[in-house]
C-alpha cells in the first residue's frame, strides 16, 4: 500500500513538472520556474565574472551585446531579458547560462572571421536558452532519479534501481547530441530573421575542427592528453549533413537578401585584442614570466612551453616530459615557508635548504599511473603572507637536468620596481597588410613563441597548408607598443 501511495505522489509530482516549452508549444517535463530559472543564471553569473573576469574594452562589449540583443529580439523568448558578455579569458569557448546569459571569450573571438560568424555562436547560445534546455536536463536528471528510487521501492532490489538510474542518464546524455542540434536549427532560424546568412554557422565548424585536428597532433607529439575543446558546435563533424540540413532549412523561412558579413567591422573591433592569458595572470616573454600585480619576474627554461592557466603557470619540456607548476598560496598563521613546504609534502622529515630566494627541497611523487619519480619543491616570500609555490619533477633519468633548469628558475626570481612594471609588454592581436611571402617569416617576425606558424595558419584560416598569397590582410600577434 505504502508503495502505491509513493507511486500516486511521484506520477502527482511529474504532471505538475511540466510546462510548455516556448519553442515547440508542447509540454516538457521540468521543475523549475521561469522565475527559478532566471534567479539561477544571477547567481551563476556571478561566479563565472569572479572566475574569468570581464574583458576591459567596453566598445567590444556594446558591440557583442549590439548583435546578441538583435539576435535574442527575433527569438522565441523575446521578452525575457538577455545579458551578453566577453569575458576575459583565452579559452576557445562560448556558452550560455538558464535566464539568459551569454558568454562568448575572447579567445574564440580571435578565430572568428566576421560578425555574420560571431552572430552564428551567439545565435546557438540563444537558441539553448531558448529551448530552456538547462532546464529540462534538471527535470531529465530528477525524473531519473525518480524512476530510480520506484523501481527500488516497488521490487525491493536496490542493485535493480541502481541499473534503471544508469539507463535513465545514459539515454539524457544522448540527448545532448539533439539539443545541440535543436540549438543550432533555432539559432539558424534566428539568424536568417535578422538578416545574416545562416551558413556563416559552417564556417566556424571548420575552424574549430581545424583547432582540434592541430591540438590531438601537438599532444601526440608531446605525449599528453589533448585540451579538446567541447562548446559550440563541439557535437558536429566537420561536413555535418544533419547542421547543413537545419541551416538550410532556415533560409527557406522566406525570401532574404542577407547583410554583408561586416568582416572588416569585425576585424576593426577585434584589432588590438589582449592575447593569451589576462594580465591578471601575468605576462609570458620570451618565456620570462612578469607579473605586475605581484610585481615579480621569473626566468623560465627554454624551448619548455609555458601555460598560464587561472589556477596556475605551467612550463613543460615537450622532449622529456619534466614539467614546473607556479603558483601563488596563502600561509598559514604563524607559518613559516619551511613548514609550508612540510605540509604540502605531508613529510615532517623533508630536509629544507634555506636559499637567498626562499627555501627549496628535494622530494619523491608517485604521477597517477606511475611509479615514484624524483621532484623539487620550493617557496618564496612574497606579500601579505603569500607564498609563490614552485613544484617541479622529470622521470628519474632525465632529472639531474631537470633539477638544475628548477634551481636556475628559483634562482631568477626577482622583485620588479615600478619602471620594470611599467615596462611590461602583453601580446596582442593585430590585423596588418599582408608583405611576407610565407606564414614562415610571418610567424618569425610575430610575438609567439611556440607552434607560432601552425597558429598563425589556424588564425588566418590557412591550416595546414594554405597559401598566404591568397590574403590582403591578416592577423598577427604583437607586442605592445
Amino acid at each position: 500500500m505504502k508503495y502505491a501511495t509513493l507511486l500516486i505522489l511521484m506520477l502527482s509530482f511529474a504532471l505538475s513538472a511540466c510546462a510548455i516549452n516556448p519553442v515547440t508549444g508542447k509540454q516538457d517535463f521540468v521543475t523549475i520556474s521561469e522565475a527559478e530559472e532566471i534567479n539561477q543564471g544571477r547567481r551563476y553569473h556571478k561566479e563565472i565574472i569572479a572566475t574569468y573576469g570581464i574583458y576591459d574594452d567596453p566598445a567590444l562589449q556594446q558591440y557583442v551585446n549590439r548583435i546578441g540583443q538583435e539576435l535574442a529580439a527575433k527569438s522565441h523568448r523575446e521578452n525575457l531579458k538577455f545579458t551578453f558578455t566577453v569575458l576575459d579569458s583565452p579559452d576557445i569557448n562560448a556558452f550560455a547560462l538558464p535566464g539568459g546569459y551569454v558568454y562568448v571569450t575572447r579567445g574564440i573571438m580571435a578565430y572568428l572571421g566576421s560578425e555574420a560568424e560571431l552572430a552564428g555562436v551567439i545565435g546557438h547560445e540563444i537558441g539553448h536558452v531558448t529551448a530552456r534546455h538547462s532546464v529540462r536536463q534538471q527535470g531529465g536528471q530528477l525524473a531519473s532519479n525518480i524512476l530510480s528510487i520506484l523501481v527500488a521501492a516497488t521490487t525491493g532490489d536496490q542493485a535493480l534501481g541502481n541499473l534503471s538510474q544508469q539507463l535513465s542518464t545514459g539515454l539524457i546524455r544522448g540527448y545532448g547530441r539533439d539539443h545541440e542540434l535543436e540549438a543550432d536549427r533555432l539559432g539558424a532560424e534566428y539568424l536568417h530573421i535578422a538578416g545574416y546568412d545562416p551558413e556563416n554557422m559552417l564556417e566556424v565548424i571548420g575552424v574549430l575542427k581545424d583547432q582540434e585536428v592541430y591540438e590531438k597532433a601537438l599532444a601526440a607529439s608531446e605525449n599528453r592528453q589533448p585540451n579538446i575543446y567541447h562548446g559550440v558546435f563541439s557535437t558536429h563533424p566537420r561536413n555535418d549533413d544533419r547542421l547543413k540540413t537545419v541551416v538550410r532549412k532556415a533560409k527557406k523561412l522566406s525570401v532574404k537578401t542577407y547583410r554583408d558579413n561586416n568582416q572588416a567591422g569585425y576585424e576593426k573591433m577585434i584589432d588590438g585584442m589582449l592575447w593569451g592569458p589576462s594580465v591578471k595572470q601575468g605576462i609570458v616573454t620570451n618565456n620570462r614570466f612578469a607579473h605586475p600585480e605581484l610585481g615579480i619576474g621569473l626566468q623560465l627554461p627554454r624551448g619548455w612551453k609555458v601555460d598560464n592557466n587561472p589556477q596556475f603557470l605551467e612550463a613543460r619540456n615537450p622532449k622529456t616530459g619534466a614539467l614546473v607548476q607556479i603558483g601563488v598560496m596563502p600561509l598559514k598563521k604563524n607559518e613559516t615557508l619551511d613548514g609550508m613546504l612540510k605540509r604540502l609534502t605531508q613529510s615532517k622529515e623533508l630536509k629544507v635548504s634555506t636559499k637567498a630566494y626562499g627555501v627549496t627541497a628535494s622530494t619523491r611523487v608517485k604521477p597517477r599511473g606511475g611509479d615514484y619519480q624524483p621532484a623539487r619543491v620550493s617557496a618564496i616570500a612574497l606579500e601579505n603572507s603569500q607564498a609563490l609555490t614552485l613544484f617541479g619533477t622529470s622521470s628519474k633519468d632525465h632529472f639531474p637536468d631537470t633539477d638544475k633548469k628548477l634551481l636556475d628558475i628559483n634562482q631568477s626570481f626577482r622583485r620588479l620596481n615600478q619602471a620594470q612594471i611599467d615596462a611590461i609588454k602583453a601580446p596582442r592581436l593585430k590585423i596588418v597588410n599582408r608583405n611576407n611571402r610565407n606564414f614562415a617569416s610571418l610567424a618569425q617576425q610575430s610575438a609567439l613563441e611556440y607552434e607560432a606558424e601552425n597558429t598563425l595558419r589556424l588564425l588566418n584560416r590557412a591550416f595546414p597548408k594554405g597559401d598566404i598569397t591568397t590574403f590582403n590582410k591578416l592577423k598577427t600577434i604583437t607586442l605592445d607598443d
